[in-house]
């Protein structure tokens, strides 16, 4: 039986999903309906593009979960200028409330960042996520280790730097997780070519997550150090097969953003 099926009564031979299908394995036959040769299995992404884009509903591939299928006209996306407000008002944020993320709001942006594109559709990423403050205060200590064992060996001017967040954070600033009661960090094989994945997945995370309520901010010092100190990567149960692909401070914000600040204009050079 083949994989790939179709309904042939609703398939308006049209041709789309042929037309979409990323690795070329869709073909027509001669009454131009759409079939994809057994010996092709092994190619197909499982991408769900030919399923997508079927405006009629007539085909399905066997490697896709058909209960996750729903249709965008239901779910009633919003408008551009919704869109725009959302990607302009996003802020970064460093002032947390104690308390973690409940983990329904948390499922809910969980669910919209599994479906960030990676390459060939590998969906390779993993993500580590601490659940309480407690939990992070951990992350928080071993970086300050990891601050005070690397300024002893590192030359100024970066040691100077590093001692004076030292300095804050012994002083009671949290100048490393702005005091943020959770970490989210994307995870990936550590010899997966397509690193970028892992900050399209954190792009959407933050996008997702500031959509239902939640501050985030990049956390560029855990990354770093995280990639070079294996006791931060080992109390995020992140192994040494495994490459630190980025991480989030996540949590309830104290502050809400009220007006959207101004930016450089953008620059484009047209070819």
């Amino acid at each position: 039986m083949s994989f790939f099926h179709l309904d042939t009564e609703r398939c308006a031979k049209d041709g789309i999903c042929s037309k979409v299908c990323i690795v070329g394995i869709i073909k027509n036959d001669e009454n131009h309906l759409p079939y994809i040769d057994e010996s092709k299995e092994k190619s197909c992404m499982a991408c769900g593009l030919c399923v997508a884009f079927c405006p009629h509903e007539a085909c399905y591939v066997e490697k896709l979960d058909k209960e996750q299928f729903s249709v965008i006209e239901e779910i009633k996306t919003p408008d551009g200028s919704q869109i725009d407000t959302l990607l302009k008002s996003r802020r970064s944020v460093r002032n947390f409330r104690k308390t973690p993320v409940d983990s329904e709001t948390l499922y809910k942006v969980m669910d919209a960042v599994r479906y960030a594109p990676t390459a060939k559709n590998s969906q390779n990423i993993r993500w580590a996520i601490t659940k309480n403050m407690e939990e992070t205060d951990k992350i928080r200590e071993l970086m300050l280790r990891y601050f005070e064992e690397t300024s002893k060996v590192t030359p100024a001017p970066e040691s100077v730097f590093m001692k004076s967040m030292i300095r804050a954070y012994n002083q009671g600033r949290d100048v490393f997780l702005r005091g943020a009661p959770q970490l989210a960090v994307a995870v990936l094989p550590k010899d997966y070519v397509w690193k970028e994945d892992a900050a399209i997945a954190l792009t959407y995370f933050e996008i997702s997550a500031f959509a239902h309520g939640l501050g985030t901010c990049w956390s560029g010092y855990y990354t770093a150090a995280a990639r070079k100190y294996l006791p931060l990567r080992e109390a995020m149960g992140i192994g040494e097969d495994e490459y630190v692909g980025g991480a989030l401070m996540l949590g309830n914000p104290i502050y809400r953003p009220k007006a959207v600040p101004s930016r450089n204009n953008v620059k484009i050079s047209w070819i």
